[in-house]
């Protein structure tokens, strides 16, 4: 990986998984059982999970080829290389968790169609791809190409795969939360 940063940031993904994996106190026998009826499941969380890369993966393979001209244009300009936690944030002020858009809601019936095992394995693939599609990235590039989120203040695309760990963590702690 070009990029120290986006390397550091996965990196970050992949220990934090890891932890939860190993670590966290978490049943992983029962999947699918909802903690709450408005609560979603430990595979339904990481269903999201994975949608979420996704999307993001899917949308930056057409967005880079666009924005990679105009990033190299500015690539002597500062930009920042962490984000701010924006569930965080989110919460304070509203008093209650951010709606996830439709896009990465998991679906119903889920655990008809895949094992916990199956989603924990298509994340990590998706991770995977997304690591090749950003590996020749150079980290001045990536900097400069900034994503259309004014949710998180337009984040660029090393901010964006730190958000995408934030993310994970934060599904991480609810999860603990609500099943520990």
């Amino acid at each position: 990986m070009k990029s120290e940063q986006i390397k550091h940031h996965f990196a970050r993904m992949k220990s934090q998984r890891t932890s939860f994996y190993h670590d966290s106190g978490v049943d992983f026998t029962t999947p699918w059982r909802r903690p709450l009826p408005e609560k979603w499941s430990l595979g339904e969380t990481f269903f999201h999970l994975l949608l979420m890369e996704r999307l993001f993966r899917r949308f930056s393979y057409i967005y880079l080829p666009i924005m990679l001209p105009f990033a190299h244009l500015r690539k002597k300009k500062p930009y920042k290389t962490e984000i701010h936690n924006p569930y965080q944030d989110f919460q304070k002020k509203r008093k209650r968790p951010m709606k996830a858009p439709f896009l990465i809601v998991p679906p119903s019936r889920l655990e008809e169609k895949f094992t916990f095992e199956d989603i924990q394995a298509l994340l990590e693939a998706e991770t995977d791809k997304l690591k090749v599609q950003l590996r020749d990235m150079e980290e001045e590039v990536a900097g400069q190409i900034r994503y259309p989120d004014p949710v998180v203040d337009y984040p660029n695309l090393i901010q964006c795969i730190h958000l995408l760990a934030i993310h994970e963590q934060h599904h991480f702690n609810v999860t603990k939360k609500y099943l520990i």
